[in-house]
């Protein structure tokens, strides 16, 4: 059982902790909604991913590389629509996307089945059969954005919290496309553990969880990997024992974790 689990543990430990970083900043810009609209987008990226990998007749580890790749060239075009301020809002384009992108994905998986992985893969992740590809991809973004929040999270915070102020010094959209690019890749990178439906929570829940009980936002960086890591390990657990999916324990267990931080913040605000 312990070399079972041993892949899915340091997945689950590497996407929480990228996850809860990036959360921060996908929570403080107010991108929650955009980052729900990405996580229905991708999954026809990572069909159609998936169905060029097996018209090679690729391998599984191929399969996770191509699944990868798909999702995140998907996004092009996505970000392509959001750009498109001119017409209606980005609350309508978040729309558009996340109902034309799960559609999408849908109409593909049928058009091109039988595929090589479930749909059930897709949407809520299967954890349990992540291989080393999976767990390198996962590691490699978590160092490229970990070096990235370290060497610039105070000019990130800085537009997070007064963009106009922030826009006199410095590029205001470099700043944008810089925390969307984050989201996206953290996204894509937790297809594998908790699929496309499911990502969402634990992106948002460790950082919208403790945002208004911790105040100091260097420690906030530090305590949502944090929670993220327990989100996941603690869902992992608690499927393994009962025999439940890994990915809707997760994320059941992302809101059991969220709620009593939730309240708790709620109370220590009223108080002051």
């Amino acid at each position: 059982m312990a070399d079972i689990l041993l892949l899915p543990i340091i997945e689950l430990v590497l996407v929480g902790a990228l996850s809860g970083l990036v959360g921060v900043f996908a929570v403080l810009n107010r991108q929650v909604f955009f980052a729900e609209a990405i996580t229905h987008a991708t999954f026809p990226g990572a069909v159609l991913g998936v169905v060029v990998a097996a018209a090679f007749g690729l391998g599984h580890s191929w399969i996770s590389v191509f699944l990868f790749a798909g999702a995140l060239l998907m996004c092009i075009p996505i970000g392509a629509l959001f750009g498109l301020s001119r017409v209606g809002t980005s609350g309508s384009a978040a729309g558009i996307v996340l109902t034309l992108g799960f559609a999408l994905g849908y109409f593909l998986n049928k058009w091109f089945s039988p595929l090589p992985v479930k749909v059930d893969s897709f949407l809520v992740g299967s954890v349990l059969n992540v291989d080393i590809v999976d767990v390198g991809l996962a590691a490699v973004l978590l160092v490229v954005v970990a070096a990235l929040v370290v060497a610039r999270w105070r000019r990130l915070v800085f537009f997070a919290f007064d963009r106009t102020a922030f826009a006199v010094a410095h590029s205001a959209t470099r700043a944008q496309a810089v925390v969307s690019a984050m989201i996206v890749v953290t996204l894509v990178a937790l297809i594998p553990a908790v699929g496309t439906i499911l990502s969402i929570a634990l992106l948002v829940a460790p950082a919208a969880a403790l945002v208004g009980l911790v105040k100091n936002t260097k420690f906030l960086l530090i305590l949502a990997p944090a929670l993220g890591i327990a989100m996941g390990l603690t869902g992992l657990g608690v499927a393994v024992w009962a025999n439940l999916s890994v990915g809707g324990c997760i994320g059941a267990c992302a809101g059991a974790f969220y709620l009593p931080l939730k309240i708790a913040s709620t109370r220590n605000n009223a108080r002051i």
